[in-house]
């Protein structure tokens, strides 16, 4: 039972630590051009993306439009090779539509050197659950005689969810420069957790019992800003911004831990109870500070080259949620204690895409963008019950690849495309699953490795000028 015990603990530890995309930053992209080109467009964004990529480019696009980029469909897989030895490799994929971004201008006087435009965005989106059950006979308890027929079961949830919504406003210094700003309001959730049930039957008709379940969850609430500035030329864009930390306003967070263990008293282990359901913690909830610059070059009337960078500041370690220390029922004298801690290391994505007009209605789109891991090296799973423990994501790197076209009709834009990005981790294999041939429960002698495998799928509607075709129907109708 403790050989199992020990397993899926370190099964559930490499889970947690590698599944979640809050360390990663340019994982999604905005607005329907923005995204084929792999958000390389802090210079030259043309479409309403521009809230979120630089602002001051609102106030130099020619045509407003309102964008809902709703209809934007997600293939996610993921794969972790030879993770329990010789019984299969475990995986998991999802199908699913994936809204992004919906956004619209404030209607202006002709002359006004002012453009206000509104948004609201899911900028991380996370469910990844992974359950195990096996059932083998196998002597489990060695201080029982005979072989156990045992059933195991583990059970791991990781959600994470953070919706900003929020305006824009920028503002022509010159006829080809601005400057602009976007604030944002963030609402932040995210649950993590672990279940394990494991029950054996000896020969003598005893069972023994072991529950185990800890976790997590909270929702936060804060601001944050991004400044941005434009400049154009004839065969140039070029931008800048400035991303604010994250500021923290309010919000809560709960803590649960069941342990109970109960088995005949010839196994020589002693029973535990152990309980705390915790709510109203106080939380905390931070982001670093980012600094992108991008380009836009027109090398021909047909083609632009698009070029972006953004550096990511370091977040130094600070607690996020910290459970009040608690005792258990059967052993008085033993105290659990629990704070979930976050840090950042500092970071610099860039991405490169392509546009190329094949006539007026027909453009084609590519882009290539990095996207890096923040997590901090030597963190701690929450799984592996120790006191302080860190809020884990996906240690490895992602790329990105774009593709797509855009077809422009009369009050009217389509855009129809595919991303993919993938990442891969090694790792020692946690759990080596006992068979005829290998008894032995756990083996970390061998690597193994993760796969997370991503396609997006694109079909984005953008409808110039929507305020005068309603103003028309009205018209018509009255």
């Amino acid at each position: 039972m403790k050989s199992f015990v020990m397993a899926s603990l370190i099964l559930s530890f490499f889970c947690l630590k590698t599944f979640g995309q809050s360390n990663h930053y340019w994982t999604r992209n905005y607005g329907s051009e923005s995204m084929l080109l792999n958000g390389s467009v802090i210079g030259g964004v043309t479409d309403l993306g521009a809230v979120y990529y630089n602002p001051a480019r609102l106030a130099l696009t020619e045509n407003p439009a309102f964008i809902i980029s709703a209809d934007v469909y997600e293939l996610n897989s993921y794969k972790i090779e030879d993770a329990i030895g010789n019984r299969k490799d475990l995986t998991q994929s999802s199908f699913g539509g994936a809204p992004s971004l919906a956004a619209g201008t404030v209607d202006m006087k002709e002359n006004s050197r002012s453009t206000f435009a509104y948004a609201i965005l899911l900028r991380y989106n996370n469910d990844f659950g992974f359950s195990y059950r096996d059932e083998v006979t196998r002597n489990i308890l060695p201080n029982v005689p005979g072989d156990e027929l045992f059933e195991g079961e583990l059970n791991v949830t990781n959600n994470l969810k953070d919706h900003w919504f929020g305006g824009s406003w920028a503002y022509t210094l010159k006829d080809n420069f601005s400057i602009g700003v976007s604030l944002f309001g963030s609402r932040a959730e995210a649950s993590k957790g672990n279940v394990f049930d494991m029950t054996a039957l000896d020969a003598n008709s005893d069972i023994s019992k072991y529950d185990y379940n800890r976790g997590y969850s909270f929702q936060s609430y804060g601001v944050l800003a991004k400044l941005g500035a434009a400049y154009s030329t004839g065969k140039m864009d070029l931008g800048m911004t400035i991303t604010t930390p994250r500021a923290h306003l309010f919000g809560s967070g709960t803590y649960n831990y069941n342990l109970y263990f109960a088995a005949p008293d010839e196994s020589g282990i002693e029973d535990i109870y152990a309980n705390s359901y915790q709510s109203d913690l106080e939380i905390n909830l931070k982001s670093p500070l980012s600094i992108g610059l991008g380009a836009s070059y027109h090398i021909a009337k047909n083609k632009v080259i698009h070029f972006s960078g953004e550096y990511f500041g370091n977040v130094k370690s600070y607690s996020i949620l910290e459970a009040a220390p608690h005792e258990m029922q059967s052993k008085p004298d033993s105290t659990i204690y629990f704070n979930l801690t976050d840090s950042r290391k500092s970071i610099a994505n860039a991405g490169l895409g392509v546009e190329w007009f094949l006539s007026e209605k027909v453009s084609f789109y590519g882009g290539f963008s990095t996207d890096f891991n923040a997590a901090a090296e030597n963190t701690v799973s929450f799984v592996t019950q120790e006191p302080t423990a860190t809020n884990i994501s996906f240690d490895a790197n992602f790329y990105h690849v774009a593709g797509g076209v855009l077809l422009k009709f009369k009050g009217a834009e389509f855009t129809l495309g595919a991303t993919h990005t993938s990442g891969k981790t090694d790792f020692d294999k946690p759990i080596n699953f006992p068979t005829d041939n290998d008894p032995s429960i756990v083996d970390i002698a061998n690597d193994g490795r993760m796969l997370w495998d991503r396609w997006q799928f694109i079909v984005s509607v953008s409808v110039p000028f929507l305020k005068d075709y309603v103003d028309k129907l009205e018209d018509k109708i009255f």
